[in-house]
């Protein structure tokens, strides 16, 4: 399985079909990864450990999850020295990640439904020796605010995944396997939190940029509905230690929603998803050292029946702390 479809939150029903919640973020959607084969972990590097000359070997039943690429612009190179604020990792990176996902739901006339869902992993990456874009991730514990999900998300403490990098920052695929035990709830909401992050990375130009530099990072995203993401990139800092500003749009391409596991469609008739984000990043380092964004939204769907739209609001949130 290679690129495949994820949605970022739980199927809801409504309009008398089964209807993706938020997939308009995703690069897809579709069940958890394969049937899981015998547990695989490794412990994490120390931070001081550098590259790794050995990196570990992922199991036979891996899946690689392919994340589309920013078209980059540079709208201003801004003044002082300019340098390309590349991405070239050497050193190990520690964060917590924090993923929320808001989705309240409501077909007209009947009660609201839905809420949060956060997930939050805990990451240590390296990157590997032989090229610094081959990232290896290693994970402690996650947790959530849901206690039962905590408790099904016990079985990815230590897992060890793989992400591939571009220059600019963004991630270009990651791999992971289904540890042993794990429900497919649990491990597509361990998915899910990573790909909401990788599909908003705030990214860097491959040209040369000095401080005050703005740059436009335009992203389709072909999911549920077909997205165009635009992000609007101010540099603060400097072109060694960036420190990034960024306002975020997602739009629909067209007013086409396509119900997940059907052959049915759905209209968009209105659809927001906006927000801000920023992020200090360290080149030396696969991640952001802190920063995040943040969308709120929301759509209404209509189907044959006229008097039964669902309107929903939605909201997503990724954040990297201090591990």
């Amino acid at each position: 399985m290679h690129g495949r479809r994820l949605r970022l939150v739980p199927v809801l029903a409504a309009l008398g079909v089964a209807v993706a919640a938020c997939g308009d973020g995703d690069s897809g959607g579709g069940a958890a990864s394969s049937s899981a084969a015998p547990r695989m972990s490794a412990a994490a590097p120390a931070p001081s450990a550098g590259c790794v000359r050995n990196p570990p070997v992922l199991p036979g039943h891996a899946v690689t999850i392919d994340v589309p690429q920013a078209s980059i612009t540079v709208d201003d190179p801004g003044t002082g020295e300019r340098r390309a604020p590349a991405m070239r990792p050497t050193a190990v990176g520690q964060a917590k990640l924090f993923t929320n996902t808001l989705q309240v739901s409501q077909v007209a006339g009947e009660q609201p439904s839905g809420g949060n869902r956060d997930v939050t992993l805990p990451l240590t990456s390296q990157p590997s020796c032989a090229d610094p874009l081959d990232v290896y991730l290693f994970f402690d514990a996650p947790s959530s605010t849901d206690t039962a999900l905590t408790t099904a998300l016990e079985p990815e403490a230590g897992q060890v995944g793989r992400v591939r990098l571009a220059p600019t920052g963004e991630v270009r695929s990651f791999t992971i396997a289904a540890p042993a035990g794990v429900s497919a709830e649990a491990q597509g909401a361990f998915e899910q939190a990573l790909l909401q992050t990788f599909l908003r990375l705030v990214p860097v130009p491959a040209e040369p940029v000095g401080t005050g530099a703005t740059w436009t990072a335009t992203r389709k995203i072909r999911a549920d509905s077909n997205l165009t993401q635009t992000m609007k990139v101010t540099l603060a800092g400097t072109p060694e230690r960036p420190e990034l500003s960024a306002t975020v749009d997602e739009e629909p391409d067209d007013s086409l929603f396509r119900v997940p596991g059907s052959d049915r469609t759905l209209t968009i008739e209105s659809f927001t998803s906006a927000g801000k984000g920023t992020a200090t990043i360290d080149p030396a380092r696969a991640f952001p050292v802190d920063g995040g964004v943040q969308l709120e939204g929301g759509r209404t769907l209509a189907g044959d029946d006229a008097a039964r739209k669902l309107t929903q609001k939605t909201g997503s949130i990724y954040r990297f702390d201090p591990k």
